[in-house]
């Protein structure tokens, strides 16, 4: 899942949100942010009442200067194990937002597995954002393969994000994934609201746009600043 997060470009707030959509934006700051993904199961076969899958996940965002930054987050262990899909991404600003310019940004990510390294996958991600308004326009796409085959998918996509009211922020996105054999494509909806100075609650949902894609994706997510 994205750091969500605002960046201040050279002149004027840049509204960079992102939940769903890769992201290679480097955080501005150090967040801690816990994170909870609800996805429907298969139905009680005995009494027939929907089941959902819950995976949480703690983040840990950290500014590495102004230009680059580490984000790590790691979901608790299941059946015997103490953690589950660890991963990691450096990001990197290559050029500031500013009013008329696009910035730019890349990152290095590594999405592991506690059980095989065969599970374990490398990426690249790169990325673009400019405001235009009142409104915050990104654009990004990650290329990922496993590293002990090459078995390459795509995650890409664009949004747009806009300051709703003073504490509340608006974000809709559009993503898609695709693989050797399909493509699936989603569109999200997220509202981000500041609870206190620091601390800020997120929620969202991606739904499928084509038939027989991947099930639709509720959202939770807790931010405070470290």
């Amino acid at each position: 899942m994205a750091q969500l997060e605002a960046f201040d470009g050279p002149a004027s707030e840049v509204v960079a949100e992102a939940l769903f959509l890769c992201d290679p934006l480097p955080p501005g700051g150090r967040d801690l942010g816990l994170s909870v993904v609800m996805v429907p199961g298969q139905p009680d076969p005995r009494t027939g009442q929907p089941s959902f899958l819950v995976a949480p996940r703690l983040q840990l965002a950290l500014a590495l200067g102004e230009r680059a930054g580490l984000v790590m987050e790691v979901g608790p262990g299941r059946e015997g194990e103490v953690l589950q899909a660890p991963a990691a991404s450096f990001k990197l600003l290559l050029r500031s937002p500013g009013p008329d310019r696009t910035g730019l940004s890349a990152s290095l990510d590594l999405f592991g597995s506690t059980r095989s390294l065969s599970e374990t996958e490398a990426g690249l991600g790169v990325g673009a954002i400019r405001q235009l308004g009142p409104v915050g326009l990104r654009a990004s796409a990650a290329l990922a393969s496993g590293v002990t085959a090459w078995t390459p998918h795509l995650h890409s996509g664009v949004s747009a994000a806009a300051a709703l009211a003073p504490g509340w922020r608006g974000l809709v996105e559009l993503v898609a994934e695709v693989g050797s054999r399909r493509v699936a494509l989603a569109a999200g909806a997220t509202v981000k609201v500041a609870l206190s100075e620091g601390t800020a609650l997120v929620v969202g949902a991606l739904l499928p746009l084509d038939r027989g894609g991947p099930p639709p994706v509720l959202a939770f997510q807790v931010v405070q600043s470290i």
